[in-house]
């Protein structure tokens, strides 16, 4: 499976030479200690019983799975009508640590400002149109 969204730093190229590096014997617990993007994470074969944990220093990324997660539909919620713009995106970085959001909410905004930036720096508006993800959960897929 894909990782549905692009990080800086990420592995998505190095994703298999990191794979064909793991031990192939039965291992208890995989720990993404840098777990960007996830690609490693999510391009891993699962294995019954193991434990994975995804960890990154980014609290609004760690935010972001977690509302992946267990929130899906209502982050998808939170996507529907909204529009592109270059206002919408400066408003958004501007208001990163606004207080005062739910987590799905500043899960979105975090999501939009990384998928509409140059090189998902979060900092210049990239100006090529983004195509949408699809995340598969609970049977549905949605649409980011």
């Amino acid at each position: 499976m894909d990782s549905f969204m692009g990080w800086i730093g990420g592995k998505r190229t190095l994703r298999k030479a990191i794979l064909e590096r793991f031990p192939t014997d039965k291992v208890e617990r995989y720990i993404e200690v840098f777990g960007g993007a996830a690609w490693v994470l999510f391009a891993k074969e699962k294995q019954a019983g193991q434990l994975e944990v995804y960890n990154d220093i980014n609290g609004d990324l760690v935010n972001l799975f977690r509302c992946v997660k267990y929130h899906c539909g209502e982050l998808q919620r939170e996507f529907d009508w909204l529009l592109s713009s270059r206002e919408q995106f400066f408003d958004y970085v501007a208001q990163a640590n606004m207080r005062g959001l739910t987590d799905i909410q500043r899960a979105a905004r975090f999501f939009y400002v990384v998928k509409l930036s140059f090189g998902s720096g979060r900092h210049d508006r990239d100006t090529q149109i983004h195509y949408k993800r699809s995340i598969q959960r609970d049977g549905r897929a949605y649409q980011f």
